[in-house]
Protein backbone atom coordinates (compact mmCIF):
# COMPACT_ATOMS: atom_id res chain seq x y z
CA UNK A 1 0.00 0.00 0.00
CA UNK A 2 1.35 3.50 -0.66
CA UNK A 3 2.50 5.84 1.61
CA UNK A 4 0.57 8.70 0.65
CA UNK A 5 -2.66 7.18 0.11
CA UNK A 6 -4.39 8.35 3.32
CA UNK A 7 -3.64 11.76 2.03
CA UNK A 8 -5.53 11.28 -0.75
CA UNK A 9 -8.65 9.38 1.30
CA UNK A 10 -8.79 12.26 3.58
CA UNK A 11 -9.18 14.49 0.99
CA UNK A 12 -11.67 12.47 -1.08
CA UNK A 13 -13.73 11.63 1.94
CA UNK A 14 -13.62 15.58 2.89
CA UNK A 15 -15.09 16.24 -0.17
CA UNK A 16 -17.89 14.21 -0.08
CA UNK A 17 -18.95 15.36 3.28
CA UNK A 18 -18.51 18.89 2.28
CA UNK A 19 -20.08 19.02 -1.08
CA UNK A 20 -22.37 15.59 -0.06
CA UNK A 21 -24.41 17.98 2.48
CA UNK A 22 -24.49 20.61 0.13
CA UNK A 23 -26.32 18.26 -2.38
CA UNK A 24 -28.59 16.94 0.47
CA UNK A 25 -29.93 20.63 1.19
CA UNK A 26 -30.36 21.35 -2.63
CA UNK A 27 -32.15 18.18 -3.54
CA UNK A 28 -33.76 17.45 -0.10
CA UNK A 29 -35.93 14.85 -2.27
CA UNK A 30 -33.09 12.88 -3.82
CA UNK A 31 -30.53 12.93 -0.58
CA UNK A 32 -32.03 13.64 2.21
CA UNK A 33 -32.08 10.06 3.92
CA UNK A 34 -28.19 10.44 3.35
CA UNK A 35 -28.03 12.47 6.94
CA UNK A 36 -25.28 13.87 5.42
CA UNK A 37 -23.52 16.75 7.41
CA UNK A 38 -19.79 18.57 7.11
CA UNK A 39 -17.73 16.43 9.45
CA UNK A 40 -19.85 12.50 9.78
CA UNK A 41 -23.19 10.92 8.65
CA UNK A 42 -25.60 9.93 11.82
CA UNK A 43 -26.45 6.49 9.44
CA UNK A 44 -23.50 4.05 9.98
CA UNK A 45 -24.54 2.29 7.10
CA UNK A 46 -23.86 5.52 4.61
CA UNK A 47 -20.71 5.98 6.63
CA UNK A 48 -19.23 3.27 5.78
CA UNK A 49 -20.22 3.89 1.98
CA UNK A 50 -18.88 6.78 1.91
CA UNK A 51 -15.62 5.61 3.35
CA UNK A 52 -15.39 2.80 0.97
CA UNK A 53 -16.29 5.20 -2.06
CA UNK A 54 -13.66 7.80 -0.61
CA UNK A 55 -10.90 4.52 -0.66
CA UNK A 56 -11.80 3.75 -4.19
CA UNK A 57 -11.64 7.26 -5.33
CA UNK A 58 -8.36 8.20 -3.76
CA UNK A 59 -6.40 5.33 -5.42
CA UNK A 60 -8.06 6.53 -8.78
CA UNK A 61 -6.69 9.90 -8.59
CA UNK A 62 -3.23 8.95 -7.23
CA UNK A 63 -3.14 7.02 -10.46
CA UNK A 64 -3.75 10.32 -12.11
CA UNK A 65 -1.29 12.12 -10.57
CA UNK A 66 1.14 9.35 -11.26
CA UNK A 67 1.22 10.34 -14.91
CA UNK A 68 1.11 6.96 -16.03
CA UNK A 69 5.00 5.60 -15.31
CA UNK A 70 4.29 2.34 -16.77
CA UNK A 71 4.26 4.25 -20.07
CA UNK A 72 7.46 5.83 -19.15
CA UNK A 73 8.96 2.68 -17.28
CA UNK A 74 8.50 0.86 -20.08
CA UNK A 75 10.28 3.24 -22.76
CA UNK A 76 13.12 3.68 -19.83
CA UNK A 77 13.10 -0.23 -19.70
CA UNK A 78 14.43 -0.35 -23.50
CA UNK A 79 16.04 3.29 -24.05
CA UNK A 80 18.13 3.29 -20.42
CA UNK A 81 17.24 0.18 -18.33
CA UNK A 82 20.13 1.50 -16.07
CA UNK A 83 17.38 4.11 -14.55
CA UNK A 84 14.62 1.30 -13.53
CA UNK A 85 16.93 -1.01 -11.81
CA UNK A 86 17.72 -1.03 -8.03
CA UNK A 87 21.42 -1.17 -7.35
CA UNK A 88 22.28 -3.64 -4.97
CA UNK A 89 24.39 -3.52 -2.18
CA UNK A 90 28.59 -3.36 -3.07
CA UNK A 91 31.37 -3.76 -0.99
CA UNK A 92 35.13 -4.82 -1.12
CA UNK A 93 36.73 -8.11 0.35
CA UNK A 94 40.23 -9.22 0.31
CA UNK A 95 41.47 -13.06 -0.10
CA UNK A 96 44.43 -13.98 2.82
CA UNK A 97 45.61 -16.80 1.28
CA UNK A 98 47.41 -19.29 2.97
CA UNK A 99 51.37 -19.11 1.74
CA UNK A 100 52.19 -22.87 2.25
CA UNK A 101 49.98 -23.95 0.39
CA UNK A 102 50.15 -21.48 -2.90
CA UNK A 103 49.93 -24.27 -5.73
CA UNK A 104 53.43 -23.31 -7.33
CA UNK A 105 53.22 -20.41 -9.40
CA UNK A 106 50.29 -18.83 -8.71
CA UNK A 107 46.16 -19.40 -7.59
CA UNK A 108 43.54 -18.36 -9.60
CA UNK A 109 40.39 -16.88 -8.32
CA UNK A 110 38.03 -15.99 -11.29
CA UNK A 111 35.81 -12.92 -11.88
CA UNK A 112 31.93 -13.99 -10.51
CA UNK A 113 33.36 -16.23 -8.07
CA UNK A 114 30.25 -16.58 -5.31
CA UNK A 115 30.72 -15.24 -1.88
CA UNK A 116 28.42 -16.12 0.78
CA UNK A 117 28.17 -14.33 4.17
CA UNK A 118 27.39 -15.37 7.38
CA UNK A 119 23.26 -15.60 7.64
CA UNK A 120 21.25 -12.36 8.49
CA UNK A 121 17.94 -12.25 9.97
CA UNK A 122 18.59 -16.15 8.78
CA UNK A 123 19.72 -15.39 5.41
CA UNK A 124 23.09 -15.84 4.20
CA UNK A 125 23.44 -13.07 1.46
CA UNK A 126 25.09 -14.03 -1.85
CA UNK A 127 27.59 -11.73 -3.65
CA UNK A 128 29.76 -12.32 -6.41
CA UNK A 129 33.03 -11.02 -7.21
CA UNK A 130 33.60 -8.42 -10.28
CA UNK A 131 36.89 -8.40 -10.66
CA UNK A 132 39.87 -11.76 -11.31
CA UNK A 133 41.97 -12.09 -7.98
CA UNK A 134 45.53 -14.01 -8.47
CA UNK A 135 46.86 -15.02 -5.15
CA UNK A 136 50.65 -14.78 -5.41
CA UNK A 137 53.23 -15.96 -2.64
CA UNK A 138 53.99 -11.80 -2.14
CA UNK A 139 53.17 -10.24 1.05
CA UNK A 140 52.72 -6.42 1.88
CA UNK A 141 54.96 -6.04 5.28
CA UNK A 142 55.95 -2.45 5.01
CA UNK A 143 54.58 1.06 3.57
CA UNK A 144 55.54 4.93 4.50
CA UNK A 145 55.79 8.03 2.91
CA UNK A 146 59.32 9.89 2.74
CA UNK A 147 61.82 11.78 1.15
CA UNK A 148 63.83 10.26 -1.54
CA UNK A 149 66.57 8.13 -1.15
CA UNK A 150 68.44 9.55 -3.88
CA UNK A 151 68.28 12.67 -6.99
CA UNK A 152 65.61 12.20 -8.82
CA UNK A 153 64.74 14.31 -11.56
CA UNK A 154 62.01 16.38 -10.20
CA UNK A 155 61.19 14.37 -7.22
CA UNK A 156 60.48 16.08 -4.34
CA UNK A 157 58.84 13.17 -1.74
CA UNK A 158 58.67 9.14 -1.92
CA UNK A 159 56.53 6.16 -1.38
CA UNK A 160 58.29 3.08 -0.43
CA UNK A 161 56.02 -0.05 -0.06
CA UNK A 162 58.17 -3.37 1.14
CA UNK A 163 57.35 -6.70 -0.30
CA UNK A 164 57.96 -10.14 1.49
CA UNK A 165 58.23 -12.68 -1.20
CA UNK A 166 57.52 -16.12 -0.08
CA UNK A 167 58.58 -18.42 -2.70
CA UNK A 168 62.35 -19.46 -3.43
CA UNK A 169 62.22 -18.21 -7.52
CA UNK A 170 61.20 -14.70 -6.54
CA UNK A 171 58.02 -12.69 -8.00
CA UNK A 172 56.81 -15.18 -10.69
CA UNK A 173 54.53 -13.09 -12.36
CA UNK A 174 54.43 -9.63 -13.64
CA UNK A 175 51.55 -7.29 -12.59
CA UNK A 176 50.06 -6.99 -8.98
CA UNK A 177 46.84 -5.19 -8.44
CA UNK A 178 46.75 -3.23 -4.99
CA UNK A 179 43.40 -1.71 -3.46
CA UNK A 180 44.00 1.74 -1.50
CA UNK A 181 42.15 0.70 1.46
CA UNK A 182 41.99 3.50 4.60
CA UNK A 183 39.84 6.53 5.14
CA UNK A 184 38.64 8.77 2.05
CA UNK A 185 40.67 12.08 2.81
CA UNK A 186 43.75 9.71 2.93
CA UNK A 187 43.42 7.26 -0.06
CA UNK A 188 41.66 9.38 -3.13
CA UNK A 189 44.43 12.31 -2.63
CA UNK A 190 46.98 8.71 -2.37
CA UNK A 191 44.87 7.62 -5.62
CA UNK A 192 45.83 11.19 -7.29
CA UNK A 193 49.76 10.91 -6.03
CA UNK A 194 50.38 7.80 -8.07
CA UNK A 195 48.68 8.04 -11.25
CA UNK A 196 49.20 11.70 -11.91
CA UNK A 197 52.52 12.50 -10.03
CA UNK A 198 54.65 9.70 -10.10
CA UNK A 199 58.09 10.42 -12.25
CA UNK A 200 59.44 7.38 -12.01
CA UNK A 201 59.15 3.93 -10.14
CA UNK A 202 62.26 1.43 -9.00
CA UNK A 203 62.57 -1.79 -7.37
CA UNK A 204 65.60 -2.32 -5.10
CA UNK A 205 66.39 -5.46 -3.20
CA UNK A 206 65.49 -4.47 0.52
CA UNK A 207 68.25 -3.35 2.62
CA UNK A 208 70.69 -2.91 -1.00
CA UNK A 209 72.37 0.13 -2.11
CA UNK A 210 70.26 2.39 -4.23
CA UNK A 211 72.85 1.79 -7.23
CA UNK A 212 71.20 -1.81 -7.21
CA UNK A 213 67.62 -0.21 -8.03
CA UNK A 214 65.70 -1.77 -11.37
CA UNK A 215 63.53 0.78 -13.13
CA UNK A 216 60.07 -0.42 -14.21
CA UNK A 217 59.24 1.00 -17.79
CA UNK A 218 56.62 4.16 -17.96
CA UNK A 219 53.34 3.73 -17.84
CA UNK A 220 53.48 0.63 -15.25
CA UNK A 221 51.03 1.74 -13.04
CA UNK A 222 47.77 1.46 -14.94
CA UNK A 223 44.23 3.00 -12.86
CA UNK A 224 41.56 -0.48 -12.82
CA UNK A 225 37.68 -0.36 -13.16
CA UNK A 226 37.27 1.91 -16.23
CA UNK A 227 37.52 -1.27 -19.11
CA UNK A 228 34.40 -3.33 -20.62
CA UNK A 229 35.32 -6.48 -18.73
CA UNK A 230 35.90 -4.38 -15.09
CA UNK A 231 32.45 -3.62 -14.89
CA UNK A 232 30.62 -4.19 -11.32
CA UNK A 233 27.20 -4.18 -12.64
CA UNK A 234 25.20 -5.77 -14.77
CA UNK A 235 24.60 -3.66 -18.08
CA UNK A 236 22.96 -4.03 -21.02
CA UNK A 237 24.78 -4.45 -24.13
CA UNK A 238 22.61 -2.31 -26.36
CA UNK A 239 22.86 0.61 -23.38
CA UNK A 240 25.76 3.73 -24.01
CA UNK A 241 28.86 2.30 -22.26
CA UNK A 242 29.73 5.50 -20.69
CA UNK A 243 26.83 5.67 -19.03
CA UNK A 244 28.04 2.85 -16.55
CA UNK A 245 31.17 4.45 -15.51
CA UNK A 246 28.82 7.32 -14.37
CA UNK A 247 26.71 4.68 -12.25
CA UNK A 248 29.17 2.94 -10.74
CA UNK A 249 30.95 6.01 -9.78
CA UNK A 250 28.05 7.79 -8.00
CA UNK A 251 26.77 4.27 -6.67
CA UNK A 252 30.39 2.75 -5.43
CA UNK A 253 33.55 4.88 -6.23
CA UNK A 254 35.56 2.98 -4.34
CA UNK A 255 35.44 0.68 -6.97
CA UNK A 256 38.23 2.72 -8.83
CA UNK A 257 40.52 2.79 -6.47
CA UNK A 258 42.32 -0.11 -7.67
CA UNK A 259 45.81 0.20 -9.40
CA UNK A 260 47.76 -2.08 -11.46
CA UNK A 261 51.81 -2.54 -11.12
CA UNK A 262 53.29 -3.88 -14.50
CA UNK A 263 56.95 -4.67 -15.25
CA UNK A 264 57.49 -6.97 -12.20
CA UNK A 265 59.34 -9.95 -14.15
CA UNK A 266 62.43 -8.37 -12.88
CA UNK A 267 61.87 -9.60 -9.68
CA UNK A 268 61.95 -13.13 -11.25
CA UNK A 269 65.27 -12.58 -11.95
CA UNK A 270 68.89 -13.37 -10.23
CA UNK A 271 68.70 -13.70 -6.28
CA UNK A 272 69.08 -10.15 -5.47
CA UNK A 273 64.90 -9.97 -5.29
CA UNK A 274 64.40 -13.53 -4.03
CA UNK A 275 63.50 -12.93 -0.65
CA UNK A 276 61.97 -8.88 -0.15
CA UNK A 277 61.58 -5.81 -2.24
CA UNK A 278 61.04 -2.52 -1.97
CA UNK A 279 58.83 -0.49 -4.12
CA UNK A 280 59.39 3.24 -4.66
CA UNK A 281 57.40 5.32 -6.10
CA UNK A 282 59.14 8.38 -6.94
CA UNK A 283 56.76 11.81 -6.67
CA UNK A 284 57.09 14.96 -8.51
CA UNK A 285 55.11 16.64 -5.68
CA UNK A 286 54.85 17.34 -1.75
CA UNK A 287 52.48 15.31 -0.29
CA UNK A 288 50.42 16.92 2.15
CA UNK A 289 51.37 16.27 6.07
CA UNK A 290 48.28 15.02 7.04
CA UNK A 291 48.63 12.08 4.34
CA UNK A 292 48.31 8.82 5.95
CA UNK A 293 50.47 6.04 4.37
CA UNK A 294 50.88 2.48 6.18
CA UNK A 295 50.89 -1.43 5.02
CA UNK A 296 47.50 -1.60 5.25
CA UNK A 297 46.92 1.08 2.56
CA UNK A 298 48.38 -0.92 0.23
CA UNK A 299 46.16 -3.85 0.19
CA UNK A 300 46.93 -7.22 -2.60
CA UNK A 301 44.14 -9.64 -3.44
CA UNK A 302 40.88 -7.39 -3.02
CA UNK A 303 38.08 -6.95 -5.25
CA UNK A 304 34.80 -5.23 -5.35
CA UNK A 305 31.92 -7.43 -5.06
CA UNK A 306 27.79 -7.09 -5.59
CA UNK A 307 24.84 -8.52 -3.92
CA UNK A 308 23.24 -10.33 -7.20
CA UNK A 309 22.66 -13.39 -8.21
CA UNK A 310 20.30 -15.78 -10.91
CA UNK A 311 17.35 -17.51 -9.42
CA UNK A 312 14.39 -19.21 -10.28
CA UNK A 313 11.04 -17.74 -9.27
CA UNK A 314 7.96 -18.98 -7.82
CA UNK A 315 5.88 -20.57 -10.51
CA UNK A 316 3.48 -18.71 -11.25
CA UNK A 317 -0.34 -20.52 -12.10
CA UNK A 318 -1.36 -18.45 -15.64
CA UNK A 319 -5.24 -19.05 -15.86
CA UNK A 320 -5.82 -15.84 -17.58
CA UNK A 321 -7.95 -14.48 -14.86
CA UNK A 322 -5.81 -11.59 -13.81
CA UNK A 323 -3.68 -8.71 -15.81
CA UNK A 324 -0.24 -9.13 -13.90
CA UNK A 325 1.28 -11.12 -11.63
CA UNK A 326 3.74 -10.54 -8.54
CA UNK A 327 7.22 -12.04 -8.91
CA UNK A 328 8.11 -14.05 -5.97
CA UNK A 329 12.00 -14.91 -5.62
CA UNK A 330 11.06 -17.20 -2.56
CA UNK A 331 7.56 -17.47 -1.22
CA UNK A 332 8.87 -18.61 2.08
CA UNK A 333 11.21 -15.39 2.66
CA UNK A 334 9.79 -12.43 0.60
CA UNK A 335 11.52 -9.96 2.20
CA UNK A 336 15.50 -11.38 2.00
CA UNK A 337 14.87 -11.01 -1.98
CA UNK A 338 14.40 -8.43 -4.30
CA UNK A 339 14.17 -9.04 -8.35
CA UNK A 340 16.72 -6.90 -10.05
CA UNK A 341 15.32 -8.25 -13.74
CA UNK A 342 13.62 -10.77 -15.34
CA UNK A 343 15.70 -12.99 -17.53
CA UNK A 344 13.51 -15.18 -19.20
CA UNK A 345 9.85 -16.41 -18.88
CA UNK A 346 8.74 -19.80 -20.06
CA UNK A 347 5.35 -21.43 -20.28
CA UNK A 348 4.35 -24.95 -19.88
CA UNK A 349 1.00 -25.93 -20.35
CA UNK A 350 -1.53 -28.06 -17.56
CA UNK A 351 -2.40 -30.71 -20.11
CA UNK A 352 1.41 -31.00 -22.05
CA UNK A 353 3.60 -29.77 -19.83
CA UNK A 354 6.52 -31.48 -21.68
CA UNK A 355 5.90 -28.59 -24.22
CA UNK A 356 8.01 -25.65 -23.19
CA UNK A 357 7.09 -22.10 -24.88
CA UNK A 358 9.16 -18.84 -24.72
CA UNK A 359 7.98 -15.69 -24.09
CA UNK A 360 10.27 -12.71 -25.72
CA UNK A 361 10.30 -8.64 -23.68
CA UNK A 362 7.50 -7.09 -26.08
CA UNK A 363 9.71 -4.24 -27.39
CA UNK A 364 12.32 -6.94 -27.87
CA UNK A 365 11.79 -7.02 -31.98
CA UNK A 366 11.55 -10.79 -31.54
CA UNK A 367 8.84 -11.93 -30.33
CA UNK A 368 7.18 -12.80 -33.78
CA UNK A 369 10.21 -15.33 -34.59
CA UNK A 370 11.50 -16.82 -31.42
CA UNK A 371 8.28 -16.30 -29.15
CA UNK A 372 5.80 -16.79 -31.51
CA UNK A 373 3.95 -13.80 -30.55
CA UNK A 374 4.59 -14.27 -26.83
CA UNK A 375 5.39 -11.56 -25.12
CA UNK A 376 6.11 -10.40 -21.35
CA UNK A 377 6.01 -7.12 -19.88
CA UNK A 378 7.57 -5.97 -16.59
CA UNK A 379 6.55 -3.27 -13.88
CA UNK A 380 8.55 -2.06 -10.79
CA UNK A 381 6.40 -0.74 -8.11
CA UNK A 382 7.12 -0.16 -4.14
CA UNK A 383 7.06 -3.28 -2.32
CA UNK A 384 3.48 -3.94 -1.19
CA UNK A 385 4.08 -4.93 2.13
CA UNK A 386 6.62 -1.39 3.41
CA UNK A 387 8.65 -3.55 6.22
CA UNK A 388 10.11 -5.40 2.96
CA UNK A 389 11.47 -2.33 1.92
CA UNK A 390 12.62 -2.02 -1.91
CA UNK A 391 10.69 -2.73 -4.92
CA UNK A 392 8.17 -5.54 -6.48
CA UNK A 393 8.16 -6.75 -9.82
CA UNK A 394 4.68 -7.24 -11.64
CA UNK A 395 4.60 -9.74 -14.88
CA UNK A 396 1.73 -9.65 -17.60
CA UNK A 397 1.71 -12.47 -20.56
CA UNK A 398 0.47 -11.94 -23.62
CA UNK A 399 -0.12 -14.84 -26.29
CA UNK A 400 -1.40 -13.26 -29.82
CA UNK A 401 -1.37 -16.76 -31.20
CA UNK A 402 -4.23 -17.54 -28.42
CA UNK A 403 -6.12 -14.20 -28.38
CA UNK A 404 -9.01 -15.80 -31.13
CA UNK A 405 -9.07 -19.18 -28.99
CA UNK A 406 -10.31 -20.03 -26.14
CA UNK A 407 -6.81 -19.26 -23.61
CA UNK A 408 -5.30 -22.36 -21.97
CA UNK A 409 -4.11 -22.95 -18.24
CA UNK A 410 -0.32 -22.81 -17.61
CA UNK A 411 2.34 -22.43 -15.62
CA UNK A 412 5.22 -19.44 -16.13
CA UNK A 413 8.72 -19.98 -14.70
CA UNK A 414 10.48 -17.42 -14.56
CA UNK A 415 14.28 -16.81 -13.96
CA UNK A 416 15.54 -13.68 -12.12
CA UNK A 417 18.54 -12.15 -11.11
CA UNK A 418 17.80 -10.78 -7.34
CA UNK A 419 19.78 -8.90 -4.92
CA UNK A 420 19.17 -9.58 -0.73
CA UNK A 421 17.76 -6.42 -0.47
CA UNK A 422 18.63 -4.33 2.38
CA UNK A 423 20.01 -7.38 4.51
CA UNK A 424 23.94 -6.98 3.69
CA UNK A 425 24.00 -3.25 5.17
CA UNK A 426 23.71 -5.23 8.15
CA UNK A 427 26.41 -7.16 7.99
CA UNK A 428 29.38 -6.26 10.13
CA UNK A 429 32.88 -5.29 8.77
CA UNK A 430 36.10 -6.75 8.71
CA UNK A 431 35.34 -10.06 10.29
CA UNK A 432 35.35 -13.27 8.12
CA UNK A 433 32.19 -13.55 7.28
CA UNK A 434 32.66 -14.31 3.51
CA UNK A 435 32.90 -18.71 2.40
CA UNK A 436 33.30 -19.73 -0.98
CA UNK A 437 31.96 -22.87 -3.01
CA UNK A 438 34.42 -24.78 -3.93
CA UNK A 439 38.14 -25.40 -1.59
CA UNK A 440 40.90 -22.82 -2.08
CA UNK A 441 43.76 -22.11 -0.16
CA UNK A 442 42.74 -19.40 2.10
CA UNK A 443 43.03 -18.73 5.66
CA UNK A 444 39.83 -16.02 5.64
CA UNK A 445 38.21 -13.65 3.48
CA UNK A 446 37.38 -10.16 5.14
CA UNK A 447 35.47 -7.48 4.07
CA UNK A 448 37.32 -4.31 4.17
CA UNK A 449 34.56 -2.16 3.41
CA UNK A 450 30.81 -2.34 4.67
CA UNK A 451 27.85 -3.35 2.37
CA UNK A 452 26.71 -0.32 0.73
CA UNK A 453 22.72 0.18 1.46
CA UNK A 454 20.65 -0.81 -2.04
CA UNK A 455 19.75 2.22 -4.33
CA UNK A 456 16.59 3.06 -5.85
CA UNK A 457 15.63 5.25 -8.37
CA UNK A 458 12.29 7.56 -7.70
CA UNK A 459 9.53 5.47 -9.37
CA UNK A 460 7.09 8.34 -9.42
CA UNK A 461 6.77 11.28 -11.73
CA UNK A 462 11.09 11.03 -11.46
CA UNK A 463 10.62 9.14 -14.30
CA UNK A 464 9.10 11.46 -16.32
CA UNK A 465 11.91 14.20 -15.76
CA UNK A 466 14.92 11.58 -16.45
CA UNK A 467 13.61 10.15 -19.58
CA UNK A 468 13.11 13.31 -21.24
CA UNK A 469 16.65 14.92 -19.65
CA UNK A 470 18.07 12.17 -21.64
CA UNK A 471 15.96 12.56 -24.46
CA UNK A 472 17.07 16.21 -24.39
CA UNK A 473 20.57 15.62 -24.72
CA UNK A 474 19.86 13.75 -27.95
CA UNK A 475 19.30 16.89 -29.73
CA UNK A 476 21.65 19.91 -27.76
CA UNK A 477 26.12 18.83 -27.39
CA UNK A 478 26.59 17.78 -24.23
CA UNK A 479 29.77 20.12 -24.21
CA UNK A 480 28.04 22.76 -25.68
CA UNK A 481 25.73 23.19 -23.11
CA UNK A 482 27.95 23.70 -20.62
CA UNK A 483 28.16 23.15 -16.85
CA UNK A 484 24.95 22.97 -16.72
CA UNK A 485 24.15 20.34 -19.14
CA UNK A 486 26.85 18.03 -17.29
CA UNK A 487 25.33 19.03 -14.35
CA UNK A 488 21.96 17.93 -15.42
CA UNK A 489 23.02 14.61 -16.86
CA UNK A 490 25.62 13.74 -13.66
CA UNK A 491 22.28 14.01 -11.19
CA UNK A 492 20.51 11.40 -13.32
CA UNK A 493 23.11 9.19 -12.27
CA UNK A 494 23.04 10.53 -8.84
CA UNK A 495 20.54 7.71 -7.10
CA UNK A 496 22.19 8.20 -3.65
CA UNK A 497 21.72 12.37 -3.61
CA UNK A 498 24.38 12.64 -0.85
CA UNK A 499 25.69 15.84 0.41
CA UNK A 500 29.18 14.27 -1.16
CA UNK A 501 27.60 13.12 -4.20
CA UNK A 502 25.43 16.44 -4.39
CA UNK A 503 28.90 18.66 -3.90
CA UNK A 504 30.38 16.70 -6.35
CA UNK A 505 28.11 17.25 -9.13
CA UNK A 506 27.84 21.45 -8.19
CA UNK A 507 31.99 21.46 -7.88
CA UNK A 508 31.51 21.76 -11.79
CA UNK A 509 32.19 25.81 -12.38
CA UNK A 510 32.92 25.63 -15.89
CA UNK A 511 32.90 23.45 -18.94
CA UNK A 512 34.56 24.93 -22.22
CA UNK A 513 35.36 23.63 -25.80
CA UNK A 514 37.08 24.70 -28.58
CA UNK A 515 37.95 22.56 -32.15
CA UNK A 516 41.48 21.16 -32.24
CA UNK A 517 44.08 19.18 -34.71
CA UNK A 518 45.78 16.86 -33.79
CA UNK A 519 48.60 14.58 -35.37
CA UNK A 520 47.66 11.03 -35.31
CA UNK A 521 50.11 8.67 -36.28
CA UNK A 522 50.56 9.41 -40.23
CA UNK A 523 47.68 11.97 -40.71
CA UNK A 524 45.86 14.57 -38.56
CA UNK A 525 42.05 14.51 -37.11
CA UNK A 526 39.97 16.88 -35.93
CA UNK A 527 38.75 16.73 -32.24
CA UNK A 528 37.63 18.41 -29.62
CA UNK A 529 39.65 20.42 -26.36
CA UNK A 530 37.39 20.20 -23.77
CA UNK A 531 38.46 22.39 -20.25
CA UNK A 532 36.20 22.07 -17.13
CA UNK A 533 37.22 23.84 -14.85
CA UNK A 534 36.03 22.59 -10.93
CA UNK A 535 36.12 23.85 -7.06
CA UNK A 536 38.35 21.53 -5.19
CA UNK A 537 36.64 22.67 -2.25
CA UNK A 538 33.75 20.77 -2.75
CA UNK A 539 36.28 17.69 -2.95
CA UNK A 540 37.07 17.31 0.36
CA UNK A 541 37.58 13.65 1.16
CA UNK A 542 36.50 12.76 -2.45
CA UNK A 543 38.82 13.77 -3.99
CA UNK A 544 38.54 15.42 -7.75
CA UNK A 545 41.40 13.31 -9.46
CA UNK A 546 39.11 10.37 -9.77
CA UNK A 547 36.03 12.03 -10.49
CA UNK A 548 37.86 14.13 -13.36
CA UNK A 549 39.05 10.32 -14.86
CA UNK A 550 35.62 9.37 -14.67
CA UNK A 551 34.22 12.40 -16.95
CA UNK A 552 37.79 12.25 -19.12
CA UNK A 553 36.60 8.38 -20.25
CA UNK A 554 33.07 9.06 -20.29
CA UNK A 555 34.06 11.87 -22.83
CA UNK A 556 35.64 9.48 -24.90
CA UNK A 557 32.75 7.22 -25.29
CA UNK A 558 30.14 10.14 -25.97
CA UNK A 559 32.46 11.51 -28.94
CA UNK A 560 31.40 11.37 -32.53
CA UNK A 561 33.13 8.70 -34.74
CA UNK A 562 36.22 9.33 -36.25
CA UNK A 563 37.35 12.36 -33.73
CA UNK A 564 38.34 12.95 -30.43
CA UNK A 565 37.84 14.64 -27.49
CA UNK A 566 41.03 15.85 -24.72
CA UNK A 567 40.00 16.43 -21.33
CA UNK A 568 42.13 19.26 -19.67
CA UNK A 569 41.03 19.82 -15.18
CA UNK A 570 41.71 22.86 -13.99
CA UNK A 571 41.75 24.79 -10.48
CA UNK A 572 39.14 27.23 -10.21
CA UNK A 573 40.87 28.59 -7.56
CA UNK A 574 43.72 29.58 -10.13
CA UNK A 575 42.98 27.92 -12.97
CA UNK A 576 46.15 25.63 -13.05
CA UNK A 577 45.82 22.82 -14.67
CA UNK A 578 45.30 19.57 -12.77
CA UNK A 579 45.53 17.25 -15.27
CA UNK A 580 45.71 17.02 -19.18
CA UNK A 581 44.86 13.57 -20.61
CA UNK A 582 45.66 12.22 -24.01
CA UNK A 583 43.39 12.36 -26.73
CA UNK A 584 40.79 9.86 -26.64
CA UNK A 585 38.50 8.18 -29.24
CA UNK A 586 36.03 5.63 -27.85
CA UNK A 587 38.38 3.19 -25.45
CA UNK A 588 41.24 3.93 -27.56
CA UNK A 589 43.95 6.60 -26.71
CA UNK A 590 45.63 8.67 -29.60
CA UNK A 591 49.22 9.17 -29.20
Amino acid sequence: MPDDILHYFERELSYLRHTGSSFARKYPKVAGRLLLEPTKCEDPHTERLIEAFAFLCARIQRKIDDGLPEITQSLLQVLYPQLTAPIPSCAVVKFAPLYRNLPEGCYQIAKGTPLFSKPVDGVSCQFRTAYPVTLWPVEVIHASLEAPVKLVKGAQQAVRVRLLLHGAAGFPGDTLRFYLDGQPQHVFLLYQLLLNHVCSVECVPAGAAVADAVHLPPGCLRPVGFAADEELLQYPQHSFPGYRLLLEYFAFPHKFLFIDLSGLSVLGKGAAFSHSVDLIFYLDTAAPESLVVGRETFCLYATPMVNVFQKIAEPIRHNHGKSEYRVVPDLRREGAFEVLSVDEVTAAGATSPAEVKHYCPVFSGSGGEDGAGRFWQMQRRPASRPHHGGTDVFLSVCDLAEAATAPLEETLLIRVTCSNRDLPAKLPCGDPDFETESAAPLAAIKCLLKPTHSLRPSLDGELQRRLISHLSLNYISLVEGGAGALRQLLSLYDFASSSTTRHQVAGIVSVRSRAVTRRIGAGFCRGLEVTIVFDEEKYVGSGVYLFASVLERFLGQYVSVNSFVQLMAARASDDTIIKQWPPRSGDRVLL
